[in-house]
């Protein structure tokens, strides 16, 4: 038998904190097994135990603060092995950029702070797949490593295992894929020489290195004293073979020795690593729906309560319990929704508690903000209107008052009333307007008395049309379908065939993760029959609700159309009540030569338009050679794109943690009942990436308005707080910095070209310029001195 030189023996105990159990018994399996890991280090002096995950350092440190004072004397020994520098094993490919920022900056820090050390290798054994920008975040957050296993090379052909792994900014990180399972119980010889036979037939660039990985997993464990024992035996049956006890940070060393050295040559990777389960990019829309909604509001609150702080001296609120509630629920198998029912009956009071914070947060910064806006100079009840974004924003907005009138500096804008939550009380409408808000401020708008001046209105809504100046759309009477869409500045006809079908999936065959499924075409229905009813009908926006049937469930489609806009805006509410089965929303596009794109976390990746299961955030687009259209969205995370067709996955159905046991009649199926979601559908004559990024963080981070009153105040009815130079800069972040009073400000260059970017206004104090690299991530502390980059650690680079 010719093995390898060397065994890098990765003692780990995979923990699922929630997955075929709730939370408490992850975390009661977390104590044991960490109390299992000190034993063995007791017994044998030379183990050495992997671990990761800041929450189960964190229970322990809770449930026994005697034994967190043994795991911190044996990382002090090396013994102990900090890795994967997060709070869990996340979803990598469904949370928000920021989301994976908040896991380094919350998780690396609380590890400096209580260890003296930080994570150097990402570690994400388990996860369905990996996004390209996990390089650079990883690398923007200290660790310069990566452990995976998937997908596995059934799924993904690599020609070598070990490789650089580049994001599109150039960062990378040195990475391994583990051909095999993460936790491995061997219990006799002939079990461990057959593993130590098939590492060494690896070929991996010819490195004379190999991790070995051991232990019980999953509901945690650890190396057994039996696993230990075969090691030490092993030892003496093959002395041409090194066996250590490893961190794996001298796995990677060893490799980069040997590349210096000249004895290997490792390769780039310059893709993502996909795919494995791509029914988890859909599962469970419930939990993607309130983990969206949770870092778009955190974000934003962070955002106004900076500024409050910056202009009144507001003591800034504390965001970091609710980040980690929303980090525990991007575990992979939380969010990819492969998880039983009761963990997502944990998760909603997890994100809800984070909304909560944000909602506060926001409110008492907002409040603040408008009072001390000087309202008494004008007519009319004050309307202050606030913009979370660096950009200027136009935007409907809607007021819970019906307004006679709509004025911004002495001048009326045209208003609109529409249905109210209130009508069945009080018998009155709201008011909608379009507010045009400067970058991260506020303007101040008044709904005064008096008559209202006569708008031409170019929206409008015919029985089966709607229409602006920029587009027309045409509905089939039958099914509700979008037979015609125009762009009337080229007058293209850019539906092929018909869009807006709502498309039923057969998926018996499939189980919770769709394994080795990637492709859901297999079409059994379609909603049809619809009622059309117009809701609205301008000056500002025109709304025809389309209402559809399939079998026993039922599809309520709200399509709107707003003045001077090139774009039509869906709420898709469904009331789903079937099983083993998936709806898409397919459109269908007069694309020549299509390419599909998807933004992913901090950027955006080109893939195949050929028709598989694709992870994406807020927006997917198809572009070619005549046409682009892009389709953003508030909380939906699959979309399939065959030729110039987009279909966005809306909900499944699948039974809840379904892999392959026994499906009994009395099992829940997911995804039952009512849903809703919204999207926008975005015609353009070329694509523009830096548009598409920014109309999805304006649809999943509105304006947002407060009815104020006539009272003196030191600020200005109009005010800009931070702006952007370049529109290819988008800013992802602004908020206090965690260890002294310094804005931190975060951004990512979004269409692949080098710029100097200037940021400006009290935010920035002043003016600051920040060079960016294409697709770069940079985090930028400000303080009274000037500003300076940092890691997403905030710690220096």
């Amino acid at each position: 038998m010719n093995l390898k030189k060397y065994f890098y023996m990765v003692g780990n105990a995979h923990l699922d904190p929630v997955w075929l159990w709730r939370w408490q018994e992850g975390s009661a399996e977390a104590k044991a097994t960490i109390r299992s890991a000190l034993d063995r280090m007791n017994e044998d002096p030379g183990f050495v135990f992997v671990c990761s995950s800041m929450s189960v350092y964190k229970w322990v440190e809770d449930f026994s603060p005697e034994m967190f004072e043994e795991v911190r004397k044996r990382v002090k020994e090396g013994r102990f092995k900090i890795v994967g520098g997060w709070y869990v094993q996340p979803d990598c490919n469904n949370p928000s950029g920021e989301g994976f920022a908040r896991q380094s900056l919350y998780s690396q820090r609380w590890f400096f702070e209580k260890f003296g050390v930080t994570a150097e290798t990402g570690y994400d054994v388990d996860s369905f797949g990996h996004n390209l920008s996990i390089p650079q975040i990883l690398r923007r957050s200290g660790m310069k490593n990566y452990i995976f296993m998937r997908p596995g090379e059934h799924e993904k052909h690599m020609e070598t295992n070990v490789f650089h792994w580049t994001s599109p900014d150039g960062s990378e990180v040195l990475s391994y894929r583990i051909p095999d399972p993460y936790c491995h119980n061997f219990n006799s010889e002939e079990e461990i020489d057959n593993r130590l036979a098939q590492i060494s037939e690896r070929p991996d660039c010819g490195i004379d290195c190999a991790p070995f990985f051991y232990g019980v997993g999953n509901h945690g464990g650890g190396p057994t004293k039996r696993n230990l024992e075969l090691i030490r035996d092993a030892r003496k049956r093959h002395p041409e073979s090194e066996f250590i006890y490893s961190d794996l940070t001298d796995f990677f060393d060893h490799i980069r020795e040997e590349e210096k050295l000249g004895e290997v040559k490792i390769p780039s990777f310059y893709d993502d690593l996909q795919h494995h389960a791509s029914g988890c990019y859909s599962a469970v829309t419930s939990i993607k729906e309130g983990i969206r909604h949770a870092e778009n509001a955190l974000l934003a609150a962070e955002k106004f309560s900076t500024v409050s702080m910056k202009l009144l001296g507001r003591e800034y609120p504390d965001f970091k319990r609710a980040w980690l509630d929303v980090c525990f629920c991007h575990f992979h198998d939380s969010m990819g929704g492969c998880s039983i029912q009761g963990a997502y009956e944990d998760a909603k009071y997890m994100y809800g508690e984070a909304l909560a914070v944000a909602a506060r947060a926001q409110n008492n910064a907002l409040q603040s903000i408008s009072w001390a806006i000087g309202t008494d100079r004008s007519e009319g009840t004050p309307v202050v209107v606030f913009n979370p974004h660096p950009w200027p924003v136009k935007q409907v907005i809607t007021v819970n008052a019906q307004a006679q009138t709509v004025k911004k500096n002495g001048r009326q804008i045209p208003l609109q009333y529409v249905l109210s939550p209130t009508k069945a009380c009080m018998g009155r409408e709201d008011t909608i307007f379009e507010a045009e808000i400067p970058p991260m401020g506020w303007s101040v708008y008044r709904m005064c008395e008096g008559d209202r001046e006569e708008f031409v209105s170019e929206v409008k809504a015919e029985e089966f049309a709607l229409e602006n100046s920029l587009l027309r759309v045409e509905f089939e009477r039958r099914t509700g379908y979008i037979k015609s869409m125009i762009d009337k500045s080229t007058r293209k006809e850019l539906v092929k065939g018909r869009a807006a079908v709502p498309v039923v999936i057969d998926e018996y065959e499939h189980d919770t993760w769709s394994h080795g499924r990637n492709y859901f075409d297999k079409k059994v229905g379609q909603f049809e029959d619809a009622r059309f009813e117009i809701l609205e009908n301008g000056p500002v926006r025109a709304c025809i609700k389309v209402v559809s049937t399939y079998e026993k469930s039922e599809l309520a489609q709200y399509f709107r159309i707003e003045s001077g806009k090139k774009e039509l805006e869906v709420t898709a509410k469904v009331n789903w009540r079937e099983k083993h089965k998936m709806l898409k929303y397919a459109w269908s596009f007069d694309i020549e030569d299509p390419t599909s794109f998807y933004e992913i976390p901090f950027c955006h990746i080109e893939r195949p338009a050929n028709g598989e299961e694709e992870p994406g955030l807020a927006w997917a687009a198809v572009s070619g050679k005549n046409y682009a259209v892009g389709i953003t969205n508030d909380g939906r995370y699959s979309h399939s794109i065959k030729g110039g067709e987009i279909s966005v996955t809306a909900v499944r159905s699948p039974i809840y943690a379904d892999h392959g046991g026994c499906r009994h009649s009395e099992l829940p199926f997911t995804d039952q009942g009512e849903s809703s979601f919204k999207y926008c559908v975005m015609p353009m004559e070329k694509i523009d990436f830096s548009v598409l990024t920014r109309s999805g963080k304006e649809l999943n981070q509105p304006l947002v308005n407060i009815i104020e009153n006539c009272h003196s105040g030191e600020l200005p009815e109009e005010f800009t707080t931070l702006s952007t130079s370049e529109k290819n800069i988008t800013v992802t972040a602004v908020k206090k910095a965690e260890d002294c009073g310094d804005i931190v400000i975060r951004a990512v260059e979004t269409e692949g070209r080098a710029c100097e970017c200037s940021f400006e206004g009290q935010i920035a104090n002043g003016s600051v310029s920040v060079a960016f690299k294409p697709y770069e991530i940079k985090t930028v502390m400000i303080s009274k001195d000037g500003c300076r980059e940092v890691l997403i650690t905030e710690f220096e680079e």
